[in-house]
């Protein structure tokens, strides 16, 4: 009975994230000039079956554009009656660690994913707090993020240098308060048992600020 409870569970949860334990994953995030900025690296080190779903662990290392360490850690993400939540958000390059002495923390509403996106749905608003300093010392940043408009746009087939990906594109807006307001406009594509292959964030402009890659996808 168990058995069975897990593996339905794991049919209703197969959306748009990493659900494969081993799964590594290498994505690189670009500044406005198109230069790496930050290497981000997850792999999914533990897969259980909770009340209703699943429950996932993943590991992260954060480095700069040149290969160095800056930060490491763990995140959690679970997936309950078809909908994957999410404390892995898509932040901008400019929010990234710049030393090891940097700890950022994202703290406040998971984002949620529908296991079924169809074209011109609305996906839940989020609201973080996104926060960093010197580690044990003095915060030199402390922000509220609003997540809003997220709606499924369409489907493609997005390349990148880890491979071809069937996705579903989504947008949303993301307001920023600090010292004022600041707005910006993101476009991510996911693909299911993977999650974010590729997002580019433009400002009120329309200009491109940042991006993030899928460059690297290691299966168990």
């Amino acid at each position: 009975m168990l058995l069975w409870s897990f593996g339905a569970a794991a049919q209703e949860c197969s959306g748009y994230f990493a659900l494969q334990k081993g799964l590594k994953m290498e994505l690189v995030s670009y500044d406005k000039k198109d230069k790496p900025a930050a290497i981000l690296k997850y792999e999914v080190v533990d897969y259980k079956p909770v009340n209703g779903g699943i429950a996932l662990s993943f590991s992260n290392q954060t480095y700069d554009g040149k290969g160095k360490l800056l930060a490491k850690g763990d995140v959690s993400g679970k997936c309950v009656n078809g909908e994957f939540y999410s404390d892995v958000r898509n932040i901008g390059s400019e929010m990234l660690p710049k030393s090891a002495d940097i700890e950022v923390n994202v703290t406040g509403d998971q984002l949620i994913y529908p296991n079924d996106l169809k074209v011109g749905q609305k996906l839940k608003d989020a609201v973080v707090t996104v926060k960093s300093g010197m580690k044990g010392g003095m915060t030199l940043l402390n922000m509220t993020v609003t997540i809003t408009n997220r709606t499924v746009q369409g489907f493609e087939i997005v390349e990148t240098p880890a491979g071809k990906f069937e996705c579903a594109k989504i947008t949303f807006n993301t307001l920023a308060k600090l010292m004022g307001k600041h707005s910006t406009k993101t476009t991510e594509y996911m693909a299911k048992g993977i999650g974010v292959v590729k997002s580019e964030q433009y400002d009120e402009k329309g200009k491109k600020i940042s991006s993030l890659v899928l460059t690297k996808l290691e299966k168990p």
